[in-house]
């Protein structure tokens, strides 16, 4: 469970590292439900690949994940990182629907669970993102994370009363300011997971660590130096042994093998999001030429950078 309070890194490297992770990986949010309910009430939502998030506006609730349940309390926020199968409803024993039914019910202007006495006003948001870049960060969260009791003047509640508004005075839940608002909301989100969770694990927990960080952080800033083990270790100013340790402990890889990796998903996201030619690429993020490049992203990804923009064409 999240603490209550208000975020604060516990040094700049790791800011910095998680920001371009974020940015590599386009993160994207959007909210799929925002109703007023009346008890009873349940929904069930299948598993996906990209993390979900339930706001109580109002009222209490229950979520619920195998063999785990979480009770909701009005003002907080539960989040599933890793996109798992769950509930969502009043009580634990209530008959659920499939999710997709009462958001298309809402969409036509015909909301489901609207007997009676209004219990409760709920806000569901997705965050999709580019899952064919690979990297810890998502393997690092829990299946399940809460914050609670969250404050009316928190910067996280500021935020949910901000896309609160704009949904209902635009009469919809899809514009690009209740996107971008979705987004900000979900990296305070993991800022402030990160900050006051003391039991941090893999990409995370290194993340806390102010030495590994720093090093996580010349590579993403200055992917296209010359790394090597030694270089990194003086920067980190422990013993070459020390730092593969730390790295391997954290990551499950070591330093040499991160740069390779973070090399490897920048290529794919400059192919795909940029007009940069392959040569600039190549040069930017470390490879000494784009055939050297080319030869690493058809390892890798099983598909050429040219047949990856070429793609691209086809849907325009």
């Amino acid at each position: 469970m999240l603490k209550e309070g208000h975020y604060r890194l516990n040094n700049l490297s790791g800011l910095n590292v998680l920001d371009d992770v974020i940015d590599t990986l386009r993160f994207r949010g959007s909210i799929f439900f925002h109703s007023e309910l009346a008890a009873p009430w349940g929904m069930s939502l299948p598993q996906i690949s990209s993390p979900r998030f339930h706001i109580s506006l109002q009222g209490g609730f229950y979520i619920g994940t195998g063999d785990h349940r979480v009770d909701v309390k009005q003002r907080d926020i539960v989040m599933l990182p890793k996109g798992n199968m769950h509930w969502i409803a009043d009580a634990p024993n209530t008959k659920l629907i499939p999710s997709e039914l009462a958001g298309n019910a809402c969409e036509l202007g015909q909301p489901l669970f609207q007997n009676g006495k209004i219990t409760n006003r709920v806000m569901c948001g997705i965050i999709e993102y580019d899952n064919v870049i690979s990297h810890p960060i998502i393997g690092a969260l829990p299946n399940i994370l809460q914050l609670s009791n969250i404050q009316e003047e928190d910067s996280i509640w500021v935020i949910v009363k901000q896309i609160d508004t704009e949904i209902l005075r635009s009469n919809s839940k899809k514009n690009i300011i209740i996107d971008r608002l979705t987004e900000i909301l979900f990296i305070q989100l993991l800022r402030r997971y990160i900050s006051d969770n003391e039991h941090l694990t893999g990409f995370l927990a290194a993340l806390q660590d102010s030495r590994i960080a720093k090093i996580l952080h010349l590579i993403h800033k200055n992917p296209e130096k010359p790394w090597t083990l030694d270089i990194m270790s003086g920067e980190a100013n422990m013993s070459r042994a020390t730092l593969q340790r730390k790295f391997k402990a954290s990551l499950g890889l070591s330093p040499i093998s991160y740069l390779s990796r973070w090399r490897i998903a920048k290529a794919y996201q400059l192919v795909k999001y940029s007009s940069l030619s392959l040569n600039h690429i190549a040069d930017n993020i470390g490879f000494a030429d784009a055939r050297t490049m080319r030869i690493a992203f058809q390892r890798y990804y099983g598909i050429t950078p040219s047949k990856v923009r070429k793609s691209l064409m086809k849907t325009v």
